[in-house]
């Protein structure tokens, strides 16, 4: 009897309406994070519009996002896509970031978090615009230039504290290093695993994880992480030549706009 009643909990709480739609926003917020890499752009707006405090959002996002890029790490590993011990200091450097991010944010206000968001999407913005060898290359891949894990670690900070747009930085971070798309994509997957596992952590022992809302959002994300995993190689590098900095601009936007009103 005790197990009817547990299992009509957990049929009321999470195929409600409420975890329909958070589920939803997880699937549609994963997409968009796989494919060019703003899930932020869809599931922090969306957090913050039923009411979820900031903070509980950015944490919802990390264990969702890290989830989500953890099922697709494991693909590429299987699959062997990917060198993971090539990945190794850039995954180190990421998890560091993305605790030093965590911490950051919990110490900070929401106006200030979205006041540096602001200022680091406007830069990656017009680096974005001015780098015409990022995209003369999305389709066709040069010699790869040998990475730095400066750069993500400091991309992973500011995943770890907020993280709209933090995928995009990564997958234009590996398209100045010559990567064909597809290829950055992965890489970024491995980079965002890493920043979300360490900001993850630091957010739930923190204690303002709220589980019922992270589940069915987890949940979401993992169905859409290889929905947008399947899509990517159809896409052309002319689409992305537009979609990369509209996105990009779109997500400025909402953070102007949260500062605004």
């Amino acid at each position: 009897m005790a197990e009817v009643i547990i299992l009509d909990v957990f049929i009321s709480e999470w195929f409600s309406y409420e975890g329909l739609l958070l589920f939803s926003i997880g699937l549609i917020a994963a997409i968009i994070g796989v494919m060019f890499g703003a899930a932020g752009f869809v599931l922090l707006p969306s957090m913050l519009l039923i009411g979820v405090p900031i903070h509980a959002t950015v944490a919802v996002n990390k264990f969702a996002s890290g989830v989500s890029a953890f099922s697709n790490v494991l693909t590429f590993i299987i699959k062997k896509q990917v060198s993971i011990q090539k990945m190794i200091p850039l995954m180190f450097f990421s998890v560091l970031g993305g605790v030093t991010g965590a911490f950051l944010a919990t110490r900070l206000a929401e106006k200030t978090m979205n006041s540096i968001a602001c200022m680091i999407l406007i830069c990656a913005f017009f680096i974005l615009l001015k780098s015409n060898k990022l995209l003369g290359n999305l389709e066709v891949g040069k010699s790869e230039e040998k990475t730095t894990p400066i750069i993500p670690f400091f991309i992973s900070i500011y995943d770890g504290g907020f993280g709209p747009g933090s995928g995009l930085m990564n997958i234009t971070y590996f398209l100045k290093k010559n990567y064909v798309y597809q290829k950055a994509v992965e890489y970024s997957r491995i980079i965002m695993f890493s920043s979300c596992a360490g900001a993850f952590t630091f957010y739930y022992f923190y204690g303002i994880v709220i589980w019922k809302i992270a589940i069915p959002v987890t949940i979401g994300s993992i169905f859409g992480s290889f929905i947008g995993l399947k899509i990517i190689p159809y896409i052309k590098g002319r689409w992305i030549q537009v979609l990369l900095p509209a996105i990009l601009f779109l997500l400025i936007v909402q953070v102007v706009s949260d500062l605004l009103f």
